[in-house]
């Protein structure tokens, strides 16, 4: 029997294997879907049918903006930077290859994380590729930042030939040579060739829309 997710916002239940990552009928993202169990089901004597799906409320113009973006699909990554001896790491949704002669990708960081401040500093960073178990790693590199704690901290490493940290238990991992960066407002995107690259694990990279269905 299929699982059934109830939207705490609205009462619009859905019915999946998880909740949809954004509610048709208030917008409101997946974190805010609850599982409707047996036992609710007997405490109120009726059982929960899932409603017939409403036609689409259109949203302000910001919320659909918002709304669209999130229907964009997104890798989730480890960037990683080493500078002046000090080390650091942080989650990203933005990586991909710009062109495959020469081997050249582009990453997008925040120019207020620490992260941004040693790709500056050494003209180079790292790229773990996580997996769809790596929900642990997504959520140690992102949350926090690297000027408090030290995300490293019982996480399997190796050091790449850049000098980067890389993570061990990651589908593949990238090093590459800052060529060029955009100023992007609150981000800059760093354009960067592939010096080196190795496949540590066959499996299927994490998304950050199968993150937020699993978190």
């Amino acid at each position: 029997m299929e699982k059934r997710w109830r939207c705490t916002v609205c009462g619009y239940i859905h019915t999946g294997e998880n909740p949809p990552e954004v509610c048709p009928v208030c917008g409101a993202d997946a974190s805010f879907f609850e599982l409707v169990t047996d036992e609710q089901e007997a405490q109120t004597g009726t059982e929960v049918k899932a409603a017939p799906k409403p036609a689409p409320v259109q949203p302000d113009k910001a919320t659909a903006i918002r709304q669209a973006l999130h229907r964009i699909s997104y890798g989730l990554f480890i960037i990683t930077a080493q500078a002046e001896g000090k080390d650091n790491g942080q989650c990203a949704n933005t990586c991909f290859q710009v062109t495959s002669e020469p081997a050249r990708i582009a990453i997008g960081i925040n120019k207020q994380n620490y992260t941004h401040e040693l790709i500056q500093k050494s003209g180079k960073f790292g790229v773990s590729v996580l997996s769809q178990t790596g929900q642990d790693y997504a959520r140690g590199f992102g949350y926090r930042s690297g000027r408090d704690v030290n995300k490293f901290e019982g996480v399997a490493v190796h050091r790449g030939e850049s000098g980067v940290l890389l993570l061990d238990d990651v589908l593949v991992t990238m090093e590459a040579t800052v060529t060029g960066q955009l100023d992007a407002g609150t981000h800059t995107l760093f354009l960067g060739d592939v010096t080196a690259g190795e496949i540590l694990q066959e499996g299927e990279p994490m998304t950050y829309a199968y993150f937020r269905a699993s978190k």
